[in-house]
């Protein structure tokens, strides 16, 4: 029997606190979460590129979720990044590409 799974998330809200035109406590609180869980999710990737005895998987709820998704001998794992044409995010574009970028590597 065949399994498969597929899980879409959406890191909207990863702009840099500084980005942020709303000076609410919660809105950059919630930034800083989702950066926190973009870096925990390179260290998984990472790891599990080089072969390193240890996952960090507990690095945040965005890794833990994912964990099925990316161990095993059979995963495939693709991340899409979702940019905009639009002049007005240009910013958000070019950071979202380097995440990508960075990731890969």
């Amino acid at each position: 029997a065949l399994h498969g799974q597929f899980s879409f998330i959406d890191l909207a809200g990863s702009e840099r606190g500084a980005d942020v035109t709303d000076s609410a406590k919660e809105t950059r609180i919630e930034g800083a979460e989702v950066n926190k869980s973009l870096l925990a999710l390179k260290e998984c990737l990472r790891a599990l590129d080089q072969q390193q005895d240890h996952t960090p998987f507990r690095g945040s709820k965005l890794t833990q979720v994912l964990k099925d998704s990316l161990v095993g001998p059979d995963c495939r794992t693709v991340m899409i990044a979702n940019i905009s044409p639009s002049d007005i995010a240009v910013e958000h574009s070019l950071n979202t590409l380097r995440y990508a970028y960075r990731v890969k590597e």
